[in-house]
């Protein structure tokens, strides 16, 4: 029988793909302190727990047709320049 207290985790090159960057940019945000992590001692391989990831891409998720106001189409008599060209002396 499974534990079900068991933490399910991802590598860093998983969350990249995941979250469409790079891996760079997903060390600097455990640098931040924007992610929890977990490294065995002595280990170079980091892990992130999938729960807390699950709930960060929740609180920034970002609806398609929400509340947000749409932006107005502005309708302009579109400016043409002349074809003759006009010499002053």
């Amino acid at each position: 029988m499974a534990n079900e207290c068991e933490t399910k985790f991802i590598t860093q090159k998983e969350l990249a793909e995941r979250w469409k960057c790079t891996e760079g940019t997903i060390i600097n945000f455990r640098k931040r302190g924007l992610l929890s992590y977990f490294q065995l001692p002595g280990s170079k391989k980091i892990l992130y727990p999938i729960d807390e990831i699950i709930e960060i891409e929740n609180q920034h998720i970002i609806m398609k047709g929400g509340d947000k106001p749409k932006a107005e189409v502005k309708r302009v008599k579109p400016c043409v320049s002349s074809t003759v060209k006009e010499w002053r002396m």
